[in-house]
């Protein structure tokens, strides 16, 4: 759309009354809203009766509102609307907007003349507001209510007025017969009295408010005095330096140091406790750990020391056959006590192995016990266990030997 056209259209629009500023840049982007508005109220002012949605906050009401407008304007002036470019919202829609606003703009600048003419052919110069139409609908309907609530009582205000029309036929018939002017003088007497006792009630009630007015003035007097001495108490009270009060701040303030210090001490106890239970758990991994590594040297050290003992014991026997064997065949003849005594000796020999050998082993074991108790947790190598064993093998073979 040129610049031109939309220039020409908001100098429209503004001429025609439309009370909202349209600037042209209103249209550069798709603005729904305010052609919706444009569109709504150009409708109005083609037909104030139309009957036109006004919700266009989903895509199906905006459909609904463009159509309704196209078939209006399409029905009343005869201008056929595209309504894609007025679904788009920007400058193509015041293309098809302006084409109704030049309408209303021509008629709205015609000579009385042909106003004369058209006379038939009337637009409203303002807005209804469909809710003030509401709020008038409304209105109509209470006072038909009351109109219809009137009727009902015309039966009883039909015979006052019969009455009362009665009595004025009877005033203009007789007019030298007192009775009616009495009766309208004793009429007008009744509602003399009737107001003099209204205004001794009304004086009455002023009376008793007075009285109530003063009582509440006096109520308020002694709550303002109270009030105002309690406020004096209260300033008293505030300025006054309490009893213990130095007192009281001193041991607020050693209290906190305590509490600082308690709080310090605390935290020293919890991480001290938690560097005990990190000692205690690293010591019991070194007990386990020496235990298992003496639990091991024991089981080899007594391993190889009865590895030993079979080993001698079995040499032993080996030597003392091939002894008794060389015997036999230098010597023919052997004494039965000899033979005895040789028995006797190896016995004896034997027992005393096996009783340096047992020695020899425990000497052993408890050298490694004590080696493994010194160490700091870390325990001595192979090689020195394997020379602990053969120096209680070396004492074994010098018991033998002994």
């Amino acid at each position: 759309m040129s610049y031109r056209e939309l220039r020409n259209f908001c100098e429209m629009m503004r001429a025609l009354g439309y009370s909202r500023l349209i600037s042209m840049e209103n249209f550069r982007k798709p603005n729904f809203e305010l052609v919706a508005d444009i569109l709504y109220w150009l409708a109005t002012r083609v037909d104030p009766q139309a009957d036109i949605p006004e919700q266009i906050d989903e895509e199906r009401h905006r459909v609904e509102f463009i159509k309704a407008i196209a078939t209006l304007f399409a029905s009343k002036i005869r201008i056929k609307l595209n309504t894609r470019k007025l679904y788009q919202a920007d400058g193509h829609a015041v293309q098809e907007i302006i084409k109704v606003a030049t309408v209303l703009y021509k008629a709205y600048n015609s000579s009385p003349g042909d106003e004369e003419e058209n006379a038939g052919f009337t637009l409203p110069s303002k807005l209804s507001n469909i809710k003030a139409h509401r709020a008038i609908a409304n209105d109509i309907t209470e006072i038909a209510q009351k109109l219809f609530d009137s009727l009902n009582k015309e039966n009883d205000l039909q015979q006052h007025r019969d009455k009362a029309l009665q009595f004025l036929d009877n005033i203009s018939r007789n007019l030298e017969s007192n009775s009616e002017q009495a009766y309208i003088e004793q009429c007008v007497r009744e509602i003399i009295k009737q107001q003099d006792q209204g205004i001794i009630d009304m004086q009455n009630y002023v009376s008793n408010l007075e009285k109530e007015q003063k009582n509440i003035e006096d109520k308020t007097k002694k709550l303002t005095i109270e009030l105002q001495k309690q406020q004096t108490l209260l300033y008293n009270l505030k300025v006054m330096k309490p009893a213990y009060m130095e007192e009281y701040i001193r041991l607020e303030y050693e209290l906190e140091k305590l509490y600082q210090i308690y709080i310090e001490k605390f935290r020293n106890l919890d991480y001290l406790e938690n560097e005990l239970d990190q000692y205690n758990l690293i010591e019991k991994k070194k007990q386990d750990e020496k235990n298992r590594r003496l639990e091991i040297n024991k089981a080899k050290s007594t391993a190889a020391y009865t590895k030993k003992l079979i080993g001698d014991d079995l040499d032993d026997s080996i030597l003392d056959g091939a002894g008794n064997a060389g015997g036999k065949k230098g010597e023919r003849k052997v004494d039965s006590r000899d033979g005895n005594s040789k028995g006797n000796s190896n016995a004896s020999r034997g027992r005393e192995q096996m009783k340096f050998g047992g020695k020899g082993m425990q000497n052993a074991v408890e050298e490694e016990e004590e080696s493994i108790e010194g160490d700091d947790g870390e325990g001595e190598s192979e090689g020195d266990l394997e020379e602990d064993s053969q120096g209680g093998d070396g004492e074994g073979s010098d018991d033998d030997n002994f």
